[in-house]
């Protein structure tokens, strides 16, 4: 029964969703405006890439999904799980250092497009621990206390967790598909992708994908 009712709360949010985002839509046609304003996580798409939307709207479920997760497990003093990067910011420079906490925890489940992440607690310790956050939040000794300083791999320098790993993982994934364009002759494509990763590379200066593409080129 549980599992019906769950079914049924999924499909009224993913319909809600698709109703505010629809009707946004409508009203950046209307204005003749470009570009319209997703629900919820506030970012902006273009009204002519339809082909866009189901991800748009699938990324706005989720983060709703991850608002509700962590509504459920969040300690007692926690605000609500901000969505928008405005409203992530807001939070991230608040002088509460609490809720600084949690604003930096939701822009690194942002960057995770709202998956697979660890829990608050997990996080907000490595966070301590994390050579890249801010002194003010590792030298309360509240905090301290709360979240005791434990290492966690994967922070980035805007304390991001995995971004790194998925960075790698995405470009492998654009490296396989320009060998298969390769392959099939299409020489123009594989060309627009090779450039795409090398620029892609250039952000992210990883020596393992350094060492990918030069292993794919010597082929």
């Amino acid at each position: 029964m549980r599992d019906d009712l769950f079914k049924i709360l999924v499909a009224e949010i993913e319909s809600q969703v698709a109703r505010l985002f629809e009707d946004e839509r409508l009203r950046a046609v209307v204005a003749g405006e470009k570009f319209g304003r997703a629900p919820y996580i506030d970012e902006l798409f273009q009204i002519e890439y339809t082909s866009l939307f189901p991800y748009l709207k699938h990324q706005i479920c989720r983060a709703l999904a991850a608002r509700a997760a962590f509504r459920e497990t969040a300690p007692h003093w926690a605000p609500e799980l901000p969505l928008s990067s405005a409203d992530i910011e807001k939070l991230i420079h608040c002088k509460n250092n609490w809720f600084v906490l949690v604003g930096y925890y939701a822009r690194s489940l942002a960057c995770a497009n709202w998956g697979i992440h660890p829990t608050f607690r997990d996080y907000a310790c490595g966070l301590m621990a994390c050579e890249f956050a801010p002194q003010h939040l590792r030298i309360d000794p509240e905090l301290q206390v709360e979240f005791p300083p434990r290492e966690l791999a994967g922070f980035d320098r805007a304390l991001c967790w995995g971004t790194h790993d998925r960075i790698f993982e995405f470009t492998y994934q654009l490296m396989k598909n320009e060998e298969i364009w390769r392959r099939c002759g299409m020489a123009d494509n594989a060309k627009w992708m090779r450039d795409s990763i090398e620029q892609l590379v250039r952000v992210k200066l990883d020596q393992r994908l350094r060492d990918a593409l030069d292993s794919q080129s010597n082929r």
